[in-house]
């Protein structure tokens, strides 16, 4: 089994916690001037600032440090929290959406086609008999749900307990919601980029966006290995896991879920695709080579072993070049 990170560290038979950095509990990350940071800093501050807005006006706070502004952010949250909702699962054209609630008491045919959908989806209103446009269902939801945190929170001089629960888990929903916005529109820079460029969005993925998705993973697991190598090399496998089993079977499963009963095909035959055997090819011979240093070296394996990975991804890049460049004609 994969060990377990460790809530402190252990040194010379004694339990070493780092010491914890002492904060203003009326501090907003991003929102309070850094008056004691670095010109770096201070630049970084301005250039977050409105990002900063977006966040703590979408994502309800609960870091245990109530008060209240932390308990404005709280009540006001729900209305920008959809808006990001909608621009996450239907984007802007979402808000131009209608709610059509088929009248139940309709004769003929409209009758039993429409009695079975009580509520569809349209983009227009011509043609419905009773329509409500989206953003005024949000409008209404949101100031109602304000309303009762206001109510909610008025009450609660220490944070914990319901409460705390229940914005932690709209947090958690926020935060994937922001972050599926931002994973598409770096997918759509990159896909002008290459049709700016020339340039196969296949080849954009496994550099670019690859290099750019691990620059955070590489620098943490570095900072872990240096410290215990095997939960280093346990990090290293394992946060990317993560992204391809609940990456793939999350969309996949959106995906089916949408167009059911219709199965998803895509043809694996396709010049484009070869790209992705590629891929397949070299990440099995890099954990084939893994699986086997590792264990014999007990988790510390030599240098030549991390060169020979160097090596192995640059003979990637090479292949993947010359396979969009025509060069590579073999059919994988």
């Amino acid at each position: 089994m994969l060990p377990v990170v460790a809530l402190s560290i252990q040194l010379d038979g004694k339990d070493v916690k780092p010491e914890e950095e002492e904060l203003d509990p009326d501090e907003l990350p991003g929102l309070t001037w850094p008056a004691k940071g670095h010109l770096g800093v201070k630049i970084q501050f301005v250039i977050e600032y409105p990002f900063s807005w977006m966040r703590w006006l979408s994502v309800p706070p609960c870091d245990n440090r109530w008060n209240n502004y932390r308990r404005f952010f709280a009540v006001v949250f729900p209305l920008p929290a959809a808006v990001v909702l909608v621009i996450a699962a239907e984007g802007f054209d979402g808000f131009s959406m209608m709610l059509s609630f088929a009248s139940s008491h309709s004769s003929g045919s409209n009758s039993s086609s429409n009695g079975s959908d009580n509520l569809t989806n349209s983009t227009g209103g011509s043609g419905c008999d009773s329509c409500f446009p989206l953003y005024g269902l949000i409008i209404i939801l949101g100031v109602l749900m304000s309303v009762l945190l206001a109510v909610w929170t008025a009450f609660t001089k220490q944070f914990g307990g319901l409460l705390q629960a229940f914005l932690a888990f709209f947090a958690f929903i926020m935060s994937v919601a922001w972050l599926n916005i931002e994973a598409n529109e770096v997918v759509s820079l990159l896909e002008t980029l290459g049709l700016v460029m020339g340039v196969d969005t296949a080849i954009l993925g496994l550099t670019v966006l690859a290099i750019g998705n691990s620059v955070g993973d590489l620098v943490a697991d570095t900072t872990v290995a240096r410290k215990t190598p095997a939960m280093g090399v346990s990090s290293c496998f394992g946060s990317p896991l993560l992204n391809d089993v609940l990456g793939l079977g999350i969309s996949l499963t959106a995906y089916t879920a949408t167009h059911w009963p219709q199965p998803y095909k895509f043809d694996i035959h396709r010049a484009a695709f070869s790209k992705v055997k590629l891929s397949w090819i070299f990440l099995g011979l890099s954990l084939l080579a893994s699986l086997i240093v590792f264990p014999v070296t007990r988790f510390t394996p030599p240098k030549w072993f991390a060169y020979s990975l160097y090596a192995l991804y640059a003979i990637f890049m090479l292949f993947s070049v010359l396979d969009e460049t025509k060069v590579l004609v073999a059919r994988l």
